[in-house]
């Protein structure tokens, strides 16, 4: 009984420092000037974290700490269409990963990259919706180009710290 109170804690100590690590790298990558042209355009910094966790915690938890991370960092930073944004590109981007690494035993960096494609996919939906335009998706390919290369370089950064932090993690 009590290895299991133990195990509940230790999930739930994890989870909150899976959130705040979220929030700092997606603050950090706010002040990160990363202009490729394009609106919108970010590394995904906090998706490091999303894969980490994903390969560590149950779905449930992975979902409520990333709704979190995107509504503290909506509140603070963020308006409506930007919020608006950044959700459908989570849905389309979490749907994908959680498939990838839960279900068919993934490597991170293939569910990285799946994450950034979709991530993008979601937000030009979502651009198109709202601005009640399709002309943006002549912009796709160029926004799945730049999912795949920003899915290549967190998906290498996350598999290296998955490797160490297993290494803590699963030896107590």
């Amino acid at each position: 009984m009590k290895s299991n109170y133990n195990l509940k804690i230790n999930i739930y100590a994890l989870s909150i420092v899976a959130l705040s690590l979220s929030l700092i790298l997606g603050y950090i990558e706010m002040l990160i000037p990363f202009n490729v042209g394009l609106t919108g355009v970010k590394l995904g910094l906090s998706n490091i974290i999303t894969l980490i966790t994903l390969k560590i915690l149950k779905i449930r938890q992975v979902v409520i700490i990333n709704v979190l991370r995107l509504v503290i960092i909506g509140v603070l930073f963020g308006n409506f269409m930007r919020f608006l944004i950044s959700v459908s590109g989570f849905v389309f981007a979490i749907l994908i990963m959680i498939l990838s690494i839960k279900i068919l035993n993934f490597r991170i960096i293939t569910s990285s990259i799946l994450g950034g494609v979709f991530h993008n996919i979601g937000q030009v939906f979502m651009v198109a919706i709202l601005t009640k335009n399709i002309q943006i998706f002549r912009l796709l390919y160029i926004y799945i180009i730049i999912g795949v290369l920003a899915g290549v370089l967190i998906g290498i950064i996350s598999e290296m710290c998955f490797k160490s932090i297993s290494k803590v993690v699963f030896e107590y």
